[in-house]
């Protein structure tokens, strides 16, 4: 796992490691380490039921919920991409995207 803090010292965001873990679930469904597919058709049908409106598409082509404070991003893992999920402090999930932390973006 990867923390980022804020610059007064709080945590702001929580990188998971595709291929190290922890396993974390959403609704019973594990995140970590999945293909993107999958989490991909899940969390359509899942933000769907429980009527969260902003599931959107970040300029990567990985999925963002402010609502769940998530970010889906992918992490290689030899010649296949697995899911890293990103959870958000509810203060930076504004625009996901902007407020990734720098050193996540190195991560692939």
């Amino acid at each position: 796992m990867t923390l980022y803090y804020t610059r007064a010292g709080h945590l702001a965001a929580v990188a998971v490691d595709a291929l190290s873990g922890p396993q974390v679930q959403l609704d019973g469904v594990r995140l970590v380490g999945q293909v993107p597919s999958v989490v991909e058709e899940w969390l359509h049908a899942y933000a769907a039921e429980q009527r969260h409106t902003d599931l959107k598409y970040a300029p990567d082509a990985n999925q963002v919920s402010g609502d769940l404070g998530l970010f889906v991003r992918v992490q290689r893992a030899a010649d296949v991409v697995l899911i890293r999920p990103v959870f958000l402090d509810s203060g930076w999930t504004g625009d996901m995207w902007d407020c990734i932390p720098a050193e996540e973006w190195h991560t692939f």
